[in-house]
């Protein structure tokens, strides 16, 4: 047996290195496919700020026209009477 090991020692540690790589390389691709992930939820996350924040001005701009178009109708109509 030991004679076998020593007559194929490089073939052995050549599959033990290819196992070892190949254990290496999964953890590495599934680490990057963690911050991947996070980097794809945090532009989501801000995209959605953005958006909130631009809903905000429209509906406060929508607002004050709508204010100021019953001002100038309750204007119109206490000029008339």
């Amino acid at each position: 047996m030991a004679e076998q090991i020593a007559s194929y020692w490089p073939q052995v540690l050549a599959i033990v290195s290819i196992i070892v790589m190949f254990v290496k390389l999964k953890t590495g691709v599934a680490e990057l496919r963690k911050d991947v992930d996070d980097i794809n939820k945090r532009d989501t996350y801000m995209q959605v700020v953005k958006l909130r924040a631009d809903l905000d001005a429209l509906k406060n701009n929508t607002d004050e026209k709508i204010k100021s178009l019953f001002t100038l109708w309750n204007t119109k109509l206490f000029k008339d009477e």
